[in-house]
């Protein structure tokens, strides 16, 4: 690796799978010093042991994010560990697809606290952090999805909670930038995870039958979100929209 975030301090959440592992797992490569926020304890320790015996740095932080106590948490431990906050990527959330006539208010309520609160609270913090610190400045990477292009059938409230995520990334990286804080979202089409294991697919690439669909592999959105923390801080990169190119229900419909 060649060492691009090297000196820089990372937070990532949902760290502990997916997406969140993929790219903690390259900022930790590239030189991050990187703060691994999820709830599971056990994961989240199997990922700093992995991290570290590749010569990176990692410091575990359990939390629950979409707790304002949590989420202030994770920053006083990276503050604590590493001094500042230079970068953070809000990748917790949960993938979600129900009919709105079969969808309680709970259900509802729990994917937006999980896909659209745990950013305000995360991005609320690190506003703070990286306004207060010197030199002042940062960088905040949102996880979006193309459902916040392209809804899927039945997904009011994922798709409700990622239209979000674009408009809180606009607003933090309008408001935040007298600061040097500045945001972009990254849109993934179809990637590896919990979600897509659990419906049979357990490798990223194509399916083992017929007609399957790819899927792209944590470390190919982990790249994208290299590539925006790594820029200038004069210059953002604010929207990255990745997604395998034979994804018909992306571009079919567009």
């Amino acid at each position: 690796m060649t060492g691009q975030l090297q000196g820089k301090v990372s937070i990532v959440t949902g760290a502990s799978s997916g997406i969140g592992r993929g790219i903690a797992e390259l900022f930790a490569e590239e030189g991050a010093k990187t703060v691994i926020a999820a709830r599971r304890e056990d994961v989240l320790n199997e990922v700093a042991s992995g991290i570290r015996a590749r010569g990176g740095e990692a410091t575990v932080a359990v939390a629950d994010v979409t707790k304002e106590s949590d989420a202030a948490s994770v920053f006083a431990t990276a503050v604590k560990a590493y001094g500042r906050v230079d970068i953070l990527v809000n990748n917790a959330g949960v993938a979600a697809g129900k009919p709105i006539d079969e969808m309680t208010l709970q259900y509802w309520n729990d994917v937006v606290a999980a896909n659209m609160t745990s950013v305000f609270l995360m991005g609320r913090e690190a506003v703070k952090q990286m306004k207060a610190q010197q030199p002042q400045g940062g960088r905040i990477i949102n996880m979006g999805s193309v459902s916040a292009k392209t809804p899927r059938p039945d997904s009011i409230a994922y798709t409700a909670t990622k239209f979000a995520v674009q408009g809180m990334t606009h607003q933090l990286t309008m408001d935040g930038r007298k600061y040097g804080v500045v945001s972009s979202v990254i849109h993934p089409g179809a990637t590896l995870s919990d979600f897509s294991k659990r419906r049979g697919r357990t490798k990223a690439g194509w399916g083992p039958n017929p007609g399957d669909d790819y899927i792209m592999a944590a470390e190919d959105v982990a790249r994208v979100a290299l590539l925006m923390a790594s820029l200038p801080p004069e210059v953002n990169l604010y929207e990255g929209t990745i997604l395998p190119n034979t994804m018909k229900s992306f571009i079919g419909r567009g």
